[in-house]
């Protein structure tokens, strides 16, 4: 499949991530829509905006930077015509941020734990299975994915200026109730 390039020699592809990455650093800070991208780089808000976005993400998390999710906007005149919260994301700079970007880290934080989490369940049974093609490997990997989880279970020690209370109690109790099945005798 052959790509149609540019006199530049660039692909459409390529030409929206350089678009939308411009835009968005000259936007520093400030808290964009999906809508507000599309208006201001002029490609229609859809796949395309979208795929350009998502490497955007990448690119600017390998100069140092960061392009936050999307979530609800806190400002409270950000509502669209029915009156609901726009989701918005901000293009943060190395050394930048605030409240937003300790939600959004948050936020990132609690679905990573998730996917370890998983990560553990799965690995862990898989390194149990006598028929599993890779033993030793699931048995590490669940090794791994156990050490993390415990070194998580203090994350309450924090404080609550950055964790909810409720999260982290539940995580720990999780941790504690997941500790105590590891600990217990093999039953045979």
């Amino acid at each position: 499949m052959s790509r149609r390039r540019d006199a530049m020699g660039w692909t459409q592809a390529e030409n929206d991530v350089a678009e939308v990455m411009i835009w968005l650093r000259c936007n520093h800070g400030r808290e964009v829509s999906y809508a507000d991208i599309a208006a201001g780089v002029q490609i229609p808000d859809g796949h395309r905006l979208r795929r350009a976005v998502r490497v955007v993400r990448v690119i600017a998390a390998n100069r140092g930077d960061r392009l936050e999710r999307f979530m609800p906007s806190t400002d409270p005149a950000r509502r669209d015509s029915a009156r609901r919260r726009v989701w918005v994301t901000r293009y943060m700079r190395h050394g930048h941020g605030d409240e937003f970007s300790a939600r959004d880290a948050m936020s990132a934080a609690r679905a990573a734990m998730t996917s370890v989490k998983d990560m553990h369940r799965a690995t862990t049974f898989d390194a149990g299975n006598p028929h599993s093609i890779a033993r030793k490997e699931f048995a590490t990997m669940a090794q791994a994915a156990d050490e993390c989880i415990t070194k998580v279970a203090g994350i309450d020690k924090v404080g609550p200026q950055s964790v909810r209370q409720e999260n982290t109690s539940l995580l720990t109790q999780m941790i504690a109730d997941l500790e105590a099945r590891l600990t217990e005798p093999a039953a045979g």
